[in-house]
């Protein structure tokens, strides 16, 4: 069930890009000129900072390969089910935009907010699950006790 979800965020993901591509070729304003939507091949990483591509395809995959050996041999006694996915979302999105980078040299990002940044739903979707997991990796002590507690309660 995991893999089909998956499956479908990324397709989701890859027609939004597709459209983005067709369709945003012109800004369309959201909300005034402060967010909206507008095609661009992105060459650069969060908050446009510019790296050279070579180095950054290089630091992306030796990333990805750090995240995945961190987390196969993290200490699991108290992983839970959410951690476990959303570790594996954060994972998948980010070899889907390594992926993007590695063949097409450029990310497709779409969605601007002024003074921020530009992006597109899997960066969305990568700072979404890296915070539930944060949380749930910083917390898990206490969730862990809670629902000790809980079970222990219910018995």
């Amino acid at each position: 069930m995991f893999f089909i979800i998956l499956v479908f965020w990324i397709l989701i993901d890859f027609i939004s890009k597709y459209f983005a591509n067709i369709y945003l070729q012109n800004k369309i304003n959201i909300l005034w000129d402060f967010i909206y939507l507008q095609f661009i091949l992105n060459p650069w990483i969060a908050f446009w900072i510019k790296v050279n591509t070579i180095l950054l395809k290089i630091v992306t995959i030796c990333l990805i390969i750090i995240i995945f050996y961190y987390y196969r041999y993290e200490k699991k006694e108290y992983n839970t089910k959410l951690l476990d996915i959303s570790f594996w979302l954060i994972l998948a999105w980010a070899i889907w935009n390594a992926i993007e980078r590695v063949f097409y040299w450029n990310v497709i990002d779409f969605i601007w907010i002024k003074y921020f940044s530009i992006f597109n739903l899997a960066d969305s979707f990568i700072t979404i699950w890296a915070i539930l997991y944060l949380y749930l990796t910083f917390n898990k002590n206490k969730i862990c006790y809670s629902d000790h507690k809980k079970h222990r309660f219910l018995k």
